[in-house]
């Protein structure tokens, strides 16, 4: 016997069932389906559905890993705390393994996807560089903040275009001046080298503590740097931090009506802060008042900036011995990365071929301000479908005064280096004074992926209601020989 379909009844009990979970904040695991199946298949669905139950409720779960939606939801997670393997803290859920220096040698940070271990993402903090803004916002490596590249980027920019209006006299002191200059305005007026490599300093971890907070709760960490043995880079020492926060819960950020952001649960946070940084291009002010006064000479005012050198790589899990290695400066991860590239928004951005021989190639800018509005997202390109990682920023910078006051922003900007299977990438931030800055990258998977758990209650029980409907189903046709409406699960 064949049983016909009632469209209305499809149609009313189809808005039900999507209300059910709507309600309750569930996919639509349902759907119906206009078909005609006789007694034996309707007996043959309840009896499979009922079989297939505590398979389905051991078996779905969607984890939410991903920060722009997960603003509202504040769902805590059972607080995991990281386990010391060798020189390793290790973070380890069902959605992420992280791992990080356990004795804080260097701010290096490892991650990957506990279920698939194919792909094995770092971020490596590899120093600071002061760099000279006069041609450029972005840092390109000609332009450091050194004695010899300032003087040549006065004579270019400023003077040279003055000294063809000179008289002779004039022009050959200039000129001597110059020269002057470039030989001794290191020594002269005292400047620190452009780089400070992070790998060359002592770094202080203050380990990883719980911390509730109303209904977000996240483990906070500290790296400092506390020494650095080069004399002209003393003013560093304990005013280079990055706080760290590994959430157990999503939250949101709010640091004033225009200045927002969310993180989502075991997403590892930073807080990039540098306080009282000395800046070369201020300590040869008197020079610049000099070309001013006797030369008429004008150079625009801190015409610097400052970038924040992070290496990002991707290894084999076989490999992590070589990052061990590298937290003690025995060799360098980077070496060992199979990175092929990364994408940001909807463009790739190639790091096969390796361009950091030579300094005639400009780094290529990643223009932030005017395309990317809230916050970038760079992707670690993988083949094979494996779980991408990420290391994301807001493309502003909040500058702070002595008391922790927040006095205004700035805009952050980007340049990369492709360095042949990894990405030299650097955050570049304007010339910010005496303030304190303060940064946010977050870095994290950018997949929901299925993960195995068991399934919510009200979706168990939506289940065992289709069952029993399909149940009574089939006793009204054997009573009624009605129109059925049967519930698909997808």
């Amino acid at each position: 016997m064949r049983f016909g379909i009632s469209r209305t009844s499809i149609s009313q009990n189809s808005s039900f069932f999507e209300t059910i979970l709507l309600i309750h904040g569930l996919p639509k695991v349902f759907s119906v389906k206009t078909v005609e199946i006789d007694k034996n298949q309707i007996l043959a669905l309840s009896l499979a559905l009922i079989v297939a139950l505590p398979v389905v409720a051991t078996s779905i779960n969607l984890v939410g890993a991903d920060a722009n939606t997960a603003a509202d939801d504040q769902t805590q997670t059972a607080p995991m705390a990281p386990l010391k393997e060798g020189v390793w803290y290790k973070f380890s859920t069902s959605l992420i393994t992280l791992l990080f220096p356990v004795k804080g040698e260097k701010p290096m940070f490892i991650w990957w996807y506990t279920n698939d271990s194919s792909q094995v993402y770092v971020v490596k903090f590899n120093g600071l560089v002061e760099y000279l803004t006069f041609d450029t916002e972005y840092y390109i490596r000609r332009y450091p903040a050194n004695g010899s590249a300032i003087c040549e980027r006065l004579v270019e920019n400023y003077i040279g275009p003055k000294m063809g209006h000179m008289q002779g006299p004039l022009r050959q002191k200039i000129t001597n001046k110059i020269e002057h200059m470039k030989q001794s305005i290191e020594d002269e007026f005292s400047l620190h080298p452009a780089y400070l490599p992070f790998s060359s300093a002592e770094w202080r971890l203050d380990p990883p503590t719980l911390v509730p907070d109303d209904n977000v709760s996240y483990w906070s960490f500290n790296f400092t740097l506390i020494h650095v043995p080069m004399p002209k880079f003393a003013f560093a020492q304990n005013n280079v931090q990055i706080r760290c926060r590994f959430y157990n819960t999503n939250a949101t950020e709010t640091i004033d009506e225009n200045h927002s952001y969310s993180v989502a649960a075991e997403q590892l946070k930073f807080d990039f802060v540098v306080r009282n940084w000395e800046w070369n291009i201020d300590k040869i002010e008197p020079f610049l008042e000099e070309l001013k006064d006797v030369y008429d000479v004008t150079v625009p005012a801190h015409k610097a900036g400052l970038a924040l050198w992070i290496n990002l790589a991707s290894i084999k899990i076989d490999d992590l011995t070589y990052a061990e290695e590298d937290v003690q400066n025995k060799t360098e991860v980077e070496t060992r990365s199979q990175m092929q590239g990364s994408t940001i928004g909807d463009e790739y951005y190639s790091v096969k071929q390796n361009s950091t021989a030579s300094v005639s190639e400009n780094e290529r800018p990643i223009q932030l301000t005017n395309k990317f509005k809230e916050r970038v997202r760079i992707c670690f390109a993988n083949k094979g479908g494996a779980v991408a990682g990420f290391l994301e920023y807001v493309p502003w910078a909040r500058l702070l005064n002595e008391t922790g006051g927040t006095v205004g922003y700035v805009n952050v900007t980007a340049s990369y280096i492709a360095a042949g299977g990894h990405m030299r990438l650097f955050l570049c931030y304007p010339y910010f004074g005496n303030y304190t800055l303060e940064h946010d990258p977050t870095i994290g998977l950018s997949e929901s992926p299925l993960i195995p758990s068991l399934t919510n209650q009200n979706l168990l029980m939506i289940l065992v209601g289709a069952t029993i409907a399909i149940a009574v189903a089939v006793a009204g046709v054997k009573l009624r020989r009605k129109p059925v409406n049967i519930v698909n699960v997808h």
